[in-house]
Parts: structure tokens; C-alpha cells; sequence
């Protein structure tokens, strides 16, 4: 009875050991975290970029603009120039699809300010450009053109002379002894004097591209022409802008474009008889005060006239009597007659300004009649 009794307490000792040994051990919590996207980066907008008409704006759409006066790639706006064509700068050039980043540089001006540029042509804005796509620069006084990435051929004005260059500034010539649609330049001659050819031909605004042809010289090599006779670089020109081979054996010439010997032989200003005029063309008679508006005029006559200085003077009080009367002063700018100019002059709060527009043509100066622009008074309100 002892033993059996014994027995009973080992098996149930047993049973309870086993049963300890295969207990789980207890569950631990556990914080499940949730994993969020990662946060996308901000797109960066180009600094410029390309409009849907193939011409460079910055980021916010407005047009950048050429100076053919800029041939040489220092900027020659200067001073009160600068009031009509503000510089385009920016330390970090960025560029969309279509434009590439090596084109685009900096200089510092004689101002000390910088300025960027692009296949070596300073870039500028046109303060009557008012809206994004605004294209109101183009073409003022045939020497502001806008910015295209696909020029081959563009214009330079320099020393009172205009030609033409290609997209970055460096002078194309003619050979006298060409004829038409043949090139009479081979072998050593075309060491000195390199063809130009372009397979695409796109220019300013003030030429037309289907002046250009392309021919097959003796060389074998295609060469671009312009009315039909082949255009050359030359060796010695080694900077944008030098014009070396100006009158080289007197059978090289700098190619002026028709556009502008057009307007000088169908002008009254080609015959000597005609004294130098000027008139006002377009201003509003009235416009909203603290804000730009636009002037434009024309300087006609002379032989054809060298036109040193011309400019709009205003002022508050009536210059009728006595030109000093015009306190004000925009932009001067010079040329060759006939042209037509273009300048922004920014209003007062209020009154009533007077300006006429002055020039100085074979050193005669000459004024416009005296015109008024009203000032609307704007008023504060909520």
C-alpha cells in the first residue's frame, strides 16, 4: 500500500515536470510602424528654356534679347540704355530640352555688374515686354533681335558699319573675283580664306533666309552664298568681330545686308537735296501714372545723315518757349538716316508732361514739334 502510494506521488512529480518544460513562453508586443513614401524632391525649373516659338526665355517666360552692337562680346548698353534693355544675369544657369548649358557664360561689364550670355552675345530684356511672350524688343533699330538657339547667321553693327557674322560673331566675307554661283578660291587660297557652309539657314527677322543658297565649290566641299556668291571667313580674323579682311587685295569685302542697303537707297536720305527731319510716331496721349510708357520717332534726310546723338527731352513744364525747359533725358542712341528709333520713359504720380524728340544729323540739331502726354492719377483703395 506504501509503495503503491509512493509510485502515485513519482508519476504525478513526473507529469508536472514534463508539463513545466513545454509551457510558451509569454508573447511579446510588438509596434508595428508604418513606412511613409519617401517625400518626392522639388523639380527644378530651368534658369531659361525654350518657348514654343523657339526663342529663349528665362524662367518665368519672359523673351531674352541680342544687341548686334555686342559683336565683340563686351556689352555696349550702357548707362541710360539700360533703362530700355535691363542685362539678364544669373549665377546658376540651368536649360531645358533643346538648349545646352556650355553655350551660356558670364561676363563682367565695365560696370562691374555681370551678366550672362549665350554663344558669346550678352542677353538683355525689353523693359515694353510687359507679359511672359511679349515680343516687342524684336527688331528695334534693326539691331535688337531676339535670342534663337538655331541662328547661322546674324548681324553685327560696328563702327557705324553693319554685316554680317555668323551665330557667333565671326565676320563673313565676299570675293570680287567670284562669279556668280562658282567660287574662284582653291587649293592655298581657301587656307586663308575657310568656306562657310551651314546645312540649315535661319536669320534675324530683318533678312530673309531665301537670300542664302548653297553651291558645290572645286574642292568638292559645299559653301553657303548670300544673293548667290560664296561666303569666307578669314584666317587673321582670330577674335568675334575683327573685320581684318576688310578690303584684303581690294577683292574682299565685309557683306553689308540688303535689308539695310535697301533702306538707304530707297530712302529720301539718299539724295543730298533732302535736309534732316524728324517726327514723333507713336506715344499715348494719355496713361496711368509711376509707369513706363513707349516713345517712337524717326530720323529722315541728310546724305545718307550721320545721326551722332538722338533722344526724347521731357519734363513737366512746356519746352514751347525754351528748350532747356525739358529737365529729362532717355536713352541716346545713334545711327545712320533713315531710321526709326524706340525708348521707355517712366512717368510721374500725376500732371502733365511735355516732350519733344531732338536729334543731331550731319552736327545740325533738330527738334520734333512739342507733344503732351495726360497722367492719370491712380488712387489707393482696398
Amino acid at each position: 500500500m506504501k509503495m503503491s502510494l509512493l509510485l502515485a506521488i513519482l508519476g504525478i512529480s513526473v507529469i508536472l515536470m514534463i508539463s513545466g518544460c513545454t509551457q510558451q513562453p509569454p508573447a511579446i508586443n510588438q509596434t508595428i510602424v508604418k513606412q511613409t513614401p519617401a517625400e518626392q524632391p522639388a523639380i527644378e525649373q530651368p534658369a531659361v528654356k525654350l518657348s514654343a516659338g523657339n526663342y529663349i526665355v528665362d524662367d518665368k517666360g519672359k523673351t531674352l534679347y541680342l544687341f548686334a552692337r555686342d559683336v565683340n562680346g563686351d556689352s555696349k548698353c550702357t548707362d541710360g540704355c539700360l533703362n530700355t534693355w535691363p542685362i539678364f544675369y544669373m549665377e546658376k544657369i540651368s536649360v531645358s530640352s533643346g538648349l545646352g548649358s556650355s553655350d551660356f557664360g558670364t561676363i563682367t561689364r565695365d560696370d562691374g555688374k555681370k551678366q550672362t550670355t549665350y554663344k558669346g552675345w550678352p542677353l538683355y530684356y525689353f523693359s515694353g515686354d510687359l507679359n511672359p511672350g511679349d515680343l516687342k524688343g524684336e527688331g528695334v533699330n534693326n539691331i535688337w533681335f531676339i535670342a534663337r538657339p538655331d541662328y547661322s547667321i546674324f548681324i553685327a553693327d560696328k563702327d557705324n558699319m553693319s554685316f554680317i557674322v555668323d551665330a557667333k560673331g565671326k565676320t563673313l566675307y565676299n570675293f570680287t573675283k567670284d562669279s556668280t554661283g562658282m567660287s574662284n578660291c582653291n587649293a592655298g587660297c581657301l587656307k586663308i580664306w575657310p568656306v562657310f557652309y551651314s546645312r540649315n539657314i535661319v536669320v534675324p527677322s530683318i533678312m530673309n533666309a531665301s537670300d542664302f543658297g548653297v553651291i558645290t565649290n572645286s574642292e568638292g566641299s559645299k559653301q553657303t552664298t548670300y544673293n548667290q556668291m560664296p561666303l569666307y571667313y578669314y584666317i587673321n580674323d582670330t577674335t568675334r568681330g575683327d573685320i581684318k579682311g576688310e578690303g584684303v587685295d581690294n577683292a574682299r569685302f565685309i557683306i553689308r545686308p540688303a535689308s539695310v542697303i535697301k533702306a538707304i537707297t530707297q530712302s529720301p536720305a539718299a539724295t543730298s537735296s533732302v535736309p534732316p527731319g524728324i517726327k514723333v510716331t507713336s506715344f499715348p496721349s494719355n496713361a496711368n501714372g509711376d509707369t513706363n510708357i513707349t516713345i517712337r520717332w524717326e530720323v529722315s534726310g541728310g546724305t545718307p545723315g550721320e545721326i551722332s546723338r538722338t533722344a526724347i527731352l521731357w519734363g513737366n513744364k512746356s519746352g514751347s518757349a525754351n528748350i532747356s525747359d525739358y529737365l529729362k533725358v532717355s536713352m541716346v542712341q545713334t545711327g545712320k538716316t533713315l531710321q526709326r528709333f524706340v525708348t521707355d520713359i517712366k512717368l510721374p504720380s500725376g500732371g502733365i508732361i511735355y516732350f519733344r524728340a531732338h536729334a543731331i544729323v550731319d552736327g545740325t540739331d533738330i527738334y520734333s514739334s512739342e507733344y503732351q502726354i495726360s497722367i492719370i492719377q491712380t488712387g489707393g483703395g482696398y
